[in-house]
């Protein structure tokens, strides 16, 4: 009953906003996220903690900066994420760099029939990023942690995801399907910077410090040799982005054990990622616990 009126809440939350100015919904996202942050202490401290973790060379003064341009960034994000449940974000205009992003979502699809593998992050708004690329003719399958609200999940989550032509695979024995799926030459998106430790994840270095990440992306490369494409939505504005599509990383590991191959390899998307994080800090999730290692892992 109690995931059942969660998810009524948040329906009808959704439709109530659909009545709402743009402007009044980033006001109050705004004034939500400022005080969310301001009123717990330990949230506060986290984002703290992990920005002096990364940015060792920076003045607090530095720091403190980045961390409002975060609040800012992620106000805009929940109002964005609302924009595109109800319809009201313009994908035609949204992207500031349309032309030249079109030109290599067209090389990709002239691939030659091999698997693609989206490297995506928390980074910039990546719920827009893998919708836009729908809606332009890059549609996918998207892999994700099922909500712990199934209501919510399968009425809500998974059809937002699926809006726009991407499929949604559950995390939980995705491989199975994310190597059916290359196989025929589709395409699959694979979040890398969440905290992953083993057997699915491999340590790494992350801004110098020990972390873990998920290893399918390099297990995925060794054995079926997809094109590896890193791509961000870096905010320019409010429902204004950049699309970065990099090219594809080929990464010559051919000398090393399969251990060591998957660790070079996710080490060098991981790196991809941390570049770029230090030209816009801001838009990075500060929030997750990058750097958190399991129990057993006494090491500093």
């Amino acid at each position: 009953m109690k995931e059942y009126f969660e998810y009524l809440a948040i329906y009808v939350g959704i439709q109530l906003s659909r009545a709402i100015p743009k402007r009044a919904l980033y006001a109050l996202s705004g004034y939500i996220v400022k005080r969310s942050y301001r009123n717990n202490e330990r949230r506060r401290e986290r984002v703290a903690k992990h920005l002096k973790l990364a940015f060792t060379q920076r003045t607090e003064e530095e720091r403190a900066e980045i961390f409002e341009a975060f609040l800012a960034h992620l106000s805009s994000f929940y109002v964005e994420i609302l924009l595109i449940s109800t319809g009201r974000l313009d994908f035609d205009t949204a992207v500031v760099n349309e032309e030249e992003v079109l030109e290599r979502i067209e090389r990709l699809v002239r691939r030659d029939g091999r698997g693609l593998i989206l490297l995506v992050s928390h980074y910039g708004n990546w719920e827009f990023l893998g919708h836009w690329l729908a809606y332009r003719g890059l549609s996918g399958a998207v892999v994700a942690r099922e909500f712990k609200n199934t209501i919510i999940d399968k009425r809500l989550i998974v059809p937002f995801r699926e809006r726009y032509g991407n499929s949604s695979i559950e995390r939980k024995g995705a491989i199975v399907s994310i190597v059916r799926l290359l196989k025929a030459g589709g395409g699959v998106a694979l979040l890398i910077d969440q905290m992953i430790p083993p057997p699915n994840g491999i340590d790494i270095e992350f801004f110098g410090r020990k972390a873990y990440a998920l290893k399918s992306a390099a297990q995925l490369k060794l054995k079926l040799d997809p094109l590896v494409v890193p791509v961000f939505a870096e905010r320019v504005g409010r429902e204004s982005f950049r699309i970065h599509i990099d090219e594809p990383v080929e990464y010559c590991v051919a000398k090393l054990d399969e251990e060591e191959k998957l660790r070079a390899l996710t080490q060098r998307y991981s790196d991809i990622l941390q570049e770029r994080i230090e030209q816009n800090p801001a838009q990075w999730q500060w929030a997750y616990r990058r750097w958190r290692l399991p129990k057993h892992d006494k090491s500093k």
